[in-house]
C-alpha cells in the first residue's frame, strides 16, 4: 500500500500505514490521529490536520442524458490555499467528518465560507 501525501506531509511511510489501518473509518475517508486519509478504489492520500485551512461540503447537480445526477465532495483547503476535492458516496458521511472536525479540531474553518469572509 503506498499513501499518497498531500500538505507538505512528512510522516514516514510506516507511521502513515498503522495511522491508516488504526484509523476510524466513515466510507471513503479514515480519521486518524494526526491524519486524514482519503482512499478511492485502490488510491491513498493523507492530508496532517495541522496543514488543513477549511473544510466542507459541496453538492454538484446536473444530468447523464435524461437522468438527474447528484454528486458530493468533501472539499479541503491546505494552508497554502490549495484545493483538495474527495468524492463522498453518501452525503451523510461527509457530515459526519464534518462533524469531527467541528468538535476535534476548533482552529479549522468548517463550512463555505463565499470570496473573502473566512480564509
Amino acid at each position: 500500500m503506498k499513501i499518497k501525501r498531500l500538505a507538505g506531509l512528512n510522516t514516514p511511510e510506516e507511521q502513515l500505514k498503522e495511522e491508516f489501518k488504526s484509523a476510524q473509518k466513515i466510507s471513503e475517508v479514515r480519521l486518524g490521529k494526526e491524519h486524514l486519509f482519503y482512499r478511492y478504489f485502490i488510491k491513498i492520500s493523507a492530508i496532517a490536520y495541522d496543514q488543513i485551512q477549511k473544510i466542507f461540503l459541496r453538492v454538484e447537480s446536473g444530468e447523464v442524458g435524461e437522468f438527474p445526477l447528484t454528486e458530493h465532495y468533501l472539499m479541503v483547503y491546505d494552508l497554502e490555499g490549495k484545493e483538495y476535492k474527495f468524492r463522498q458516496e453518501r452525503p451523510e458521511d461527509a457530515k459526519k467528518v464534518i462533524a469531527y472536525f467541528e468538535e476535534h479540531h476548533p482552529g479549522i474553518a468548517v463550512g463555505f465560507f463565499k470570496g473573502k469572509e473566512k480564509q
